[in-house]
This record gives C-alpha cells, structure tokens and sequence, in this order.
C-alpha cells in the first residue's frame, strides 16, 4: 500500500472522489486538485476521471478500483467525506515535515500531560509486561477504569491522599486475549468497586474483533488510526496483548521494530497514550541479571518504549503484586506494592474489584524482616537461618539472603556465636543473647 494511505492525504484524496461521484457535488475538482495528489490515490482518481461525466459509472469504477488495490479503507472515508468540503482548505502531507530549530524555539508547546503522574504521558508508548496470570490485565484494567472516572490510582484508603494523580480521560480496550465475557464482568466489579455511574462513553471495549488488527499491514494501522480519530479525543488505547498484533512478524526478529514503529506513528497520529499488556519469558531472561531483560520478544520492543513496567505476583499473598518500572525514558517512576481487593457472588462471579496501595517493600526488606522473625523463635546456623527464610518468603533469592543476613550483622541487630568448624550460630541481640 502507498505510503499516501497512511497520511493526510487520504482525508484530502476521499473528499475529491466523493466530488466526483456525489449528486450533490456542484462541480468536478479542478485540474490543481488532482495536482496535489500522488501514488495510488492519484491513479485511482484519473481512473474514476476517465469514466466521463457518468456519476454512476464513476462509483462502479471507483469501487473496481479501491478493491483491485486492496484499499477498502478509502471506501470508508469516502462514504463520510463531505462533497460540498472546500478542497483548498484540507490539510495535505508527504509523510515528510520537517520543523526547524529557528521555530521550534519560539513555538508555545503545550504542557506535558499526565494521564497517570508519572507512568503514563500523554502520548507515549509504554508495555506493561510480566509472567502469566501475573494480573497484568486486571491491573492495567484498574489504571485504565480510574483515569476514565478520574480517579486517584492506587491509593491505600479511600481517601486517597496517597495516590498516584490521574487527568481524566476516554479509553479504548483492545482485547486481543481474554474474550468478552471476561473482560465485561471485570470492567463492571471494578466500576461498581469505584462507584463508577453509567456515563457513555468512558471506556469503550472491542474484544476478539474482525478483522484482526494486524498491525503489520498498513491498511490496518490506517483503519486503527481513522477509527480512534472518528471516536474523538481518546486518551489511552489498551492493546492486550501486544503478540497479537504482529501477524507474520516474528516477534523475536529485527522485523519487529517495524511494528513499533507502526505503533509509535499511531501515538502521535491520535495524541493518545498506548498501554501494551505483554508477556514476560520464561525463566529470568537470557541474561539473567537486568529485570527489563525479562520483557519478551525483540530488542527492538522495549527499545521502541517510553517506558517498561515488570509487574510480579507475589509467590505466597497471590493477592499482593509489585510494579516495578524497569526502564523508563523521562522522570523516574516509583516502586509500588498493590493489593487486590474483591467480592464474589455464590457463583465465584466477581462484583467488586480494585487494587490498593501498599507499602513498598522490595527483596531485601523482606528478606531481612524474615531473618528477625525467624530469630524471634530460636538460635539458627547459616544454613538453617537461610532455609527458614526461603520458607517465609520462597521468591527472595539466596544471595539476597546473605545480603540481609551480612547487613543485620553489620548493624549488630544480629549476634553470631563460632561452633564447631567455624559455624556460625545466629541470634537475635537483646532477646535471645545469653553470651
């Protein structure tokens, strides 16, 4: 497809051919009108041009035309095209504009905007990303259902003084995983949660559509663009997930970058923020270190991000996760801890449901809190002391074990007695010290 479909020109291209073959229509475009347009629109207009005068003849042709080059999209825009719209005033664009420095610097750019201060700008990409049934869905879902109400996210009480600040805005939810049924009952406990009224509009949900949104196709990411521009001012498009959208692209390959850069065009086209639900891989990442390593898929995809966010269930509280960002290109944004909070129905339906804050408590502090609770009740050795606190917290790592228990002694929080072969015996000082 002609980069012309992915532009302004399409907008400009629809209103002259509805000229052409609307009754409504005074006049034919001019000869400059035709003029300015190129590629495949302009083939397709001097085809319909060369039927005559004949405005029937004209829709045949141009039908004939539209399907032989595989761009039904211009059908649809043509249908909606005005054909009194004065062509001179419609916006045309190569795809190529370049801004100067020299006027750059006396423009009024406009604020940044905050949808969620500061973890979603508006616009930007961002994933939102960890292992399965890690509830990345029902927490973005969350994030999404308070910034459409505006309301404070993740706060630790109703009052919500500590929570993260919102400007509301409308919402569109791709789902592309979990199906209809799911994603409804979730949106209404969460709503009911929030006491949410019936105001259209907010949040509005396509789930499993057809065609499939496939972003590597320009003709999709054209129609994803006319579609949120005819639904006016949306603030957040989820994309869950965002595997699903890469069609024959492998995500692993380099191709991938096409596909965010597909995405990115699409932020900004519509000046909305694209919240992309992914999967972590399995196990701890190829290199085993650096938590953005754990995103899955091509470099190109967290390189193609304004920010990435792990998020990890706990392996014991299920109902307790962390959001860590993991790579963020702007202001820092915090750790937080978040609880899941809900109701069922005797059906185990969900009638209330919504997330609240807790306090952050990473790897170490909850490794060193399980040392100390551990020697509250009796004398331990290394080994020992290291297997009761895997125990307590089995997703704390065995060197963040060590960490702790080194950092306790330098603090003389901890006491150690020598035993045979140079054991180590751990006890709490003050309590359980008897030397």
């Amino acid at each position: 497809m002609s980069d012309d479909l992915k532009t302004p020109n399409l907008n400009y291209a629809a209103a002259l051919l509805k000229k052409m073959i609307s009754p409504l229509a005074a006049a034919d475009p001019s000869a400059e009108d035709f003029k300015r347009l190129s590629g495949d629109l302009y083939e397709i207009a001097l085809a319909v041009l060369s039927e005559g005068r004949d405005k029937d003849a004209r829709q045949i042709r141009l039908q004939a035309e539209a399907a032989g080059r595989g761009v039904e999209l211009l059908i649809s825009e043509i249908e909606s095209a005005d054909p009194q719209a004065d062509l001179s005033t419609l916006q045309i664009s190569s795809g190529w504009e370049a801004f100067d420095l020299a006027d750059v610097m006396t423009e009024d750019l406009p604020p940044l905007v905050w949808l969620a201060k500061p973890y979603l700008p508006r616009p930007s990409v961002t994933a939102w990303f960890g292992k399965p049934k890690a509830m990345k869905s029902l927490l973005v879902l969350d994030l999404c259902l308070h910034i459409a109400g505006g309301y404070v996210w993740l706060a630790s009480d109703p009052n919500g003084k500590d929570g993260i600040e919102v400007t509301p805005a409308r919402v569109v939810w791709l789902d592309l995983e979990n199906g209809a049924g799911t994603l409804k009952r979730r949106m209404k406990a969460i709503a009911n949660a929030l006491g949410m009224g019936q105001v259209r509009g907010q949040l509005q949900a396509y789930s499993m559509p057809t065609p499939w949104p496939d972003l590597s196709k320009l003709e999709n990411a054209a129609a994803l663009i006319a579609r949120l521009q005819s639904l006016d001012d949306i603030g957040v498009l989820v994309i869950d997930h965002l595997g699903q959208v890469f069609g024959a692209v492998d995500e692993n390959s380099p191709l991938a970058s096409q596909i965010m850069g597909t995405i990115r065009q699409i932020s900004e086209a519509c000046n909305v923020s694209i919240v992309l639900i992914h999967h972590a891989k399995k196990g701890q990442g190829k290199d085993g270190g650096a938590p953005e390593d754990q995103l899955r898929g091509s470099g190109a995809i967290l390189a193609g991000v304004d920010a990435a966010f792990l998020i990890e269930r706990d392996k014991v509280d299920k109902t307790q996760l962390k959001l860590i960002p993991v790579a963020v290109r702007g202001p820092d944004a915090p750790n937080v801890s978040a609880k899941f909070s809900f109701e069922q129905d005797p059906n185990l339906d969900l009638t209330q449901a919504r997330f609240w804050r807790l306090e952050w408590r990473n790897d170490f502090a909850r490794a060193r809190d399980a040392i100390l609770k551990v020697l509250r009740d009796a004398k331990k050795n290394h080994t020992e002391l290291r297997s009761a606190v895997k125990q307590i917290e089995p997703g704390v790592s065995d060197q963040t074990i060590r960490d702790a228990i080194s950092a306790l002694e330098g603090t003389k929080e901890i006491y150690f007695i020598k035993a045979d072969k140079g054991a180590k015996i751990y006890g709490l000082l003050g309590e359980n010290e008897d030397e």
